[in-house]
């Protein structure tokens, strides 16, 4: 049994890059605190590594800096493709990996979920959560993972992803939000509904489980762990089935699976996660979890989606997750696309994947 209640079924180490992926204890929420859009941030990297990011490459979406309630900086990116949008999506990405290189990395200006919810007519938000792309790193990230334990916790993120919410309805005047949580980010929006009532439209929990599978890290160890490209490619391609062609199954008729692959990695490289300027490593964060964040709590629309190849996410754990969240039964489904693994998202599937989503949000 995991710290959480949730058993693991774990078979193999590369499926690593999920650990720390769940919620913390139930302490009470000030929602009072002021989110600011940070105005005086130009860019720079807040790694000592001396690096210089790329803050305005024509290819990234449009970035906003809030200030959370504890003086953390909160990167958090925008693709809007109409005047006046009627609704706002909330992106919330998953472990090891950061919102640009999940939902929007640069393979051409029309690929990647940011870009499509944005052709919809939607507002498309996707923060950084703390330790990940562009948004301030902690400070143990600074020293060797060993110096430090985990600074991370889901209680932290649920509380800025809380923030994010009241800024978007009290300072961009959206009344309607839809969240959708990406891998780790369906363990991050059960936390969210634990510790507040956000109010959302609908909510997405992609790639997400429950009683089947081991999250949170070790209290007791490093701050955070090197990953290399060579995992990443790991955790992705490995799921790809026996005999498929890799380059067809992620690239489809468009895109080799080096040309996604590569585009998908530059995004992640080109960040605060960088470690120094070895442009194979990055930071994976390590996230704490000390008690289970139920899915009870989540009473809005919910839409349950699986890929049917995903190795991460079994088909136990997705349905697990589907019958514990509390909506009415006639406000929840459950679906599963053939042909993606757990990267979906970034495959030649992506686009059924992203309808099916979009149309379960135009239901409510």
């Amino acid at each position: 049994m995991s710290r959480d209640g949730e058993r693991s079924t774990e078979r193999t180490p590369r499926r690593a890059f999920l650990a720390g992926t769940a919620g913390i204890g139930a302490t009470a929420l000030n929602t009072t605190g002021t989110v600011l859009a940070g105005d005086d941030y130009e860019g720079g990297s807040d790694h000592e590594s001396g690096r210089t990011l790329p803050t305005d490459a024509p290819w990234k979406p449009t970035a906003h800096d809030l200030r959370m309630d504890d003086g953390h900086r909160l990167r958090v990116w925008e693709r809007t493709a109409v005047e006046d949008p009627d609704e706002a999506v909330i992106f919330v990405h998953g472990m090891t990996y950061g919102a640009v290189s999940m939902f929007d990395p640069p393979v051409d200006e029309e690929f990647g979920w940011l870009q499509y919810a944005a052709a919809q007519g939607q507002a498309a938000f996707a923060p950084d959560m703390r330790g990940y792309g562009e948004t301030e790193l902690p400070p143990e990230y600074g020293e060797p993972p060993e110096a430090n334990t985990p600074p991370l916790s889901f209680e932290r993120e649920a509380r800025d992803i809380l923030q994010l919410t009241q800024w978007l309805r009290e300072e961009r005047g959206f009344d309607r939000i839809h969240y959708v949580g990406l891998s780790g980010g369906t363990w991050r929006g059960r936390a969210v509904y634990a510790l507040g009532d956000p109010d959302y439209a609908t909510v997405t929990l992609a790639g997400g489980s429950f009683d089947t599978l081991e999250v949170g890290a070790d209290p007791e160890g490093p701050a955070y762990l090197p990953h290399t490209r060579e995992e990443f490619e790991a955790a992705w391609l490995a799921e790809v089935p026996d005999g498929a062609t890799v380059d067809w199954w992620v690239g489809g008729p468009e895109y080799t699976a080096e040309e996604v692959v590569g585009a998908t990695w530059r995004a992640i490289f080109d960040s605060n996660q960088a470690i120094g300027t070895d442009p194979q490593t990055i930071i994976n964060p390590l996230v704490l979890q000390r008690q289970q964040y139920h899915p009870r709590h989540i009473d809005d629309p919910t839409l349950v989606i699986r890929a049917s190849s995903d190795e991460t996410i079994s088909r136990e754990g997705a349905l697990n997750l589907y019958d514990a969240v509390g909506s009415v039964d006639h406000h929840k489904r459950y679906v599963e696309i053939a042909g993606g693994t757990h990267f979906i998202f970034l495959e030649r599937k992506r686009e059924e994947f992203f309808d099916a989503v979009r149309h379960f949000q135009t239901r409510y």
